[in-house]
């Protein structure tokens, strides 16, 4: 294992909650499945994390590491196999980080952005022990400019990894992530959107915005896929465990990517089935958008 320095931000306390595993565990088995030429991430955070062992984490990653030796597919996922050994040492992995563990160096450029300039540092000192520095830009600027302007120069042998939280919103330029991702999917450009919510009318704020993005771009290539957790409010929210809602949106990927996603989804609601989030029940459902 590589010796990296591990960061304990409190800035960043999403890491680790129930949404990052409804993003790492399929992006750790697409990225390893799609053939990866540029590898792009609009929101890279830190390499790294010390675990905090929070509620919000103990019902995240805990309990994700707890149950998933149960279940063979989730304890042969690239997710589990890398995770685990962190996690038995008290740290986490950020996605850019599990990133380039699993990749190395199969992509010829690795571009991340993120507008905390010590989060960008941490992936340059960490890439070092890879020997990848020369394959790797950080950039510290508005991601949704800058995944606009940086779709002319991508291919369809570009993944391009998405995780705004709000995807709907415009910045000062009037792009927003959404924007983004549909332009580089009518490019060919593989995508992969993670978003959350905390209601259901923030859920079908997103979904009109996805299903209107879709009928203008026009395309037949896009999946979308949330889990939920059972509780969740129309208008209101009584208790959170990070995120109490959050969706996968993908374009151009290959049909054993689409697979992944959904058996993953399928496998998390059993896992989480008699889960319970401080004496509130933490069960989850799962929404495949019908598109």
């Amino acid at each position: 294992m590589n010796r990296i320095n591990f960061i304990k931000d409190k800035g960043y306390r999403h890491f680790g909650r129930i949404g990052d595993i409804w993003k790492h565990l399929p992006l750790c088995e697409v990225v390893s499945t799609e053939k990866i030429q540029t590898y792009v991430e609009t929101n890279s955070a830190y390499f790294d994390y010390e675990l905090e062992h929070s509620l919000e984490q103990n019902y995240g990653i805990g309990l994700f590491i707890e149950k998933a030796k149960r279940y063979q597919e989730l304890s042969d996922s690239e997710y589990y196999k890398l995770i685990k050994p962190f996690f038995d040492s008290n740290k986490y992995l950020g996605s850019c980080g599990q990133v380039i563990h699993l990749l190395k160096d199969q992509p010829d450029k690795y571009i991340f952005f993120d507008l905390d300039k010590e989060a960008l540092s941490s992936i340059e000192k960490s890439v070092v022990g890879f020997g990848l520095s020369h394959k790797v830009e950080t950039v510290q600027k508005d991601s949704a400019t800058g995944l606009i302007n940086l779709i002319p120069m991508l291919n369809n042998q570009s993944f391009v990894h998405i995780d705004p939280y709000v995807p709907y919103q415009k910045n000062k330029d009037g792009y927003s992530y959404l924007d983004g991702f549909f332009e580089a999917v009518k490019k060919g450009i593989r995508c992969f959107l993670w978003y959350g919510f905390n209601t259901l009318k923030e859920k079908r704020k997103i979904n009109n915005f996805i299903v209107s993005g879709i009928n203008q771009t026009k395309t037949n290539t896009i999946t979308c896929d949330e889990l939920i957790l059972n509780e969740i409010q129309d208008n209101s929210v009584n208790f959170n465990p990070g995120v109490l809602g959050c969706g996968i949106l993908t374009g151009n990927l290959s049909e054993k990517s689409i697979d992944i996603i959904s058996r993953y989804a399928n496998l998390l609601m059993d896992v989480y089935r008699d889960s319970i989030f401080n004496g509130v029940s933490g069960k989850l459902y799962y929404d495949k958008i019908i598109l």
